[in-house]
């Protein structure tokens, strides 16, 4: 069979946005054409956006992408090149539920249309309330070949009773095209690339795969896009968090064709670093944010979000703001200084000793002359006071200088309740609310091997709050080391107490330990529910979490 040119259009769409959206496909299809391309192939969703949540449910909404839709298919007119395009379409009910679908296009004329057969309702997805599923799976005759259509869970198909590759197969395609809208976690490349060598092996036809790029919300999607031959190997990549349009020329019969094996970074440090510049880079620019806002604490959560801003949007735009309590050492404004010096962004020291005892004092005349606590002592309550000081401070700035306030708080943090409402939980974006602690530190130390922009004293400082005299993070917390351990197996491996024990008895942590952390994670969920968006980076983020708040069971 003769060589077939793809072109692969792995663009990073804005929900809503149909006018750019459309641009951006339309400016892809004329490139395509001039690069003699055969087919193009755009990801899920691609004129809409995805996800799209209830603006599948509006009209208006569908409308217009419809009539949109309908000028793109006529921009081929005269065009050799054919395309496959995702957009959501009408339901097959007035008022009920719309469609995820395909279409597959050439000469001004949709020639085919394809509708997602597999609804996915885990983890972040919540397709099927908005859509209803497809009937069949179609095959087109194409250039002596037969193409199939699927998008994106048509072929992660191993928990479903329908099979829609296995469908294709009956009908005999010579080849799949996927188009999908996957969003990154440490490790999707791994389970991408074993998913279609196993469906790709076993039902004898090449998938290509076109994956959506960008930073959604929290969701933010990889791109990676490829090829993968009847024999399970990868014959072409598109990078990861890169938008473009890219070409692969398939020879069916080549015997031996040039493998592309997946890079030696993936699910390292420099993968998820990438991620979240792309995700705090997209949030800001798809929402209108071009400035941002980070309260430096001189510790290393606020230290790399700093950093990641800076990374994402340039020095010029961020601001670290250095807000000193009574129990902050000098250590820390002084650290976050030369952080702010290194990076070469604005730095500003904002003290908040003066209101904190002005309010106690306050206090203290309204409770009648009682003293709010015994002398010399610290309650929680004062603690929280000093966080949430620096939140009105910090929003306050965000306010007045149209500035978005990037929160500092890990996921161990978040996942004990060590972290304040209306306080270091206030700002816009939870930049690293699914990083865990440990790997905060890794971060930092990968970023400091291409610049050393923390400064080591910052690095090396044991973690603290500085709520009060002497106080550490340990002194109220497991070591992070096992804590980290405790909470990946519970949260994102979803392990029991006695499974956990199993797993880590031989390093003696105790069963009151794990009891311990898996009641915190429960007893905290109201605060996570009232988190800003936090970008997601593992396997199980908090919003693919759904846990009740109100909850007496214990694991």
């Amino acid at each position: 069979m003769e060589k077939i040119r793809f072109a692969i259009a792995q663009i990073n769409p804005t929900v809503g946005d149909l006018r750019g959206n459309a641009r951006k496909i339309l400016d892809s299809i004329q490139r395509a054409e001039r690069e003699k391309a055969d087919l193009i192939v755009f990801p899920e969703c691609s004129l809409a956006g995805y996800p799209v949540w209830d603006l599948a449910n509006k009209k208006a909404f569908i409308e217009e992408e419809l009539q949109r839709l309908e000028k793109i298919v006529r921009s081929t007119r005269g065009k050799k090149i054919t395309a496959v395009l995702g957009f959501i379409d009408r339901g097959s009910k007035p008022g009920g539920r719309s469609r995820n679908s395909m279409v597959w296009f050439r000469g001004g004329k949709r020639i085919a249309k394809q509708d997602k057969r597999l609804l996915p309702t885990y983890d972040v997805f919540l397709e099927d309330i908005f859509f209803e599923p497809g009937a069949q799976s179609e095959v087109i005759p194409w250039r002596k070949r037969r193409a199939g259509l699927t998008i994106c869970e048509d072929i992660w198909d191993d928990a479903y009773r329908v099979k829609p590759l296995a469908d294709l197969a009956r009908k005999r395609a010579d080849f799949v095209v996927n188009i999908s809208a996957s969003p990154y976690y440490r490790g999707v490349a791994e389970a991408r690339d074993a998913l279609l060598k196993r469906q790709t092996t076993r039902y004898g036809f090449p998938i290509l795969y076109v994956n959506q790029v960008g930073g959604q919300d929290d969701l933010i999607f990889d791109g990676r896009s490829l090829f993968v031959d009847a024999q399970g190997r990868a014959l072409f990549r598109a990078p990861a968090f890169q938008e473009g349009l890219f070409f692969f020329d398939w020879l069916a019969d080549e015997k031996v064709p040039a493998m592309v094996p997946l890079p030696s970074s993936t699910s390292k440090p420099e993968e998820v670093y990438r991620a979240l510049v792309l995700g705090v880079r997209d949030y800001c620019s798809k929402n209108g944010f071009k400035k941002v806002v980070i309260g430096l604490s001189g510790g290393i959560d606020s230290a790399l979000v700093a950093v990641l801003a800076c990374d994402a949007l340039g020095p010029e735009s961020a601001l670290g703001v250095s807000m000193p309590g009574a129990y902050s050492s000098r250590g820390s404004w002084e650290d976050s200084q030369e952080l702010a010096r290194r990076l070469g962004i604005e730095f500003r020291i904002r003290p908040i000793r003066e209101k904190y005892e002005s309010f106690l004092k306050a206090c203290r005349k309204q409770k009648s002359g009682k003293k709010i606590s015994p002398a010399g002592t610290v309650t929680l309550a004062m603690e929280n006071l000093q966080a949430r000081l620096r939140g009105v401070e910090l929003m306050f700035v965000s306010n007045d200088e149209g500035r978005l306030l990037l929160t500092t708080g890990n996921k161990s943090e978040l996942a004990m309740g060590y972290c304040t409402l209306y306080g270091d939980m206030a700002g816009g974006l939870a930049v690293i609310g699914d990083v865990y602690k440990t790997d905060v530190y890794r971060l930092a130390w990968y970023r400091n091997h291409q610049r050393a922009v923390i400064p080591e004293n910052i690095l090396a400082k044991a973690p603290s709050a500085e709520l009060r005299p002497d106080q550490k993070d340990e002194d109220t917390l497991p070591p992070y080391e096992i804590l980290d351990e405790i909470l990946h197996l519970y949260i994102e491996k979803n392990k029991s107490c006695e499974e956990m024990i199993e797993v880590l008895g031989k390093r003696r942590v105790s069963r009151r330990m794990i009891v311990n952390v898996i009641r915190c994670v429960d007893h905290n969920e109201y605060k996570r529910r009232q988190t800003p968006p936090i970008l997601r980076v593992t396997e199980k983020a908090w919003f693919g979490r759904r846990m009740p708040i109100t909850n007496r069971f214990c694991n």
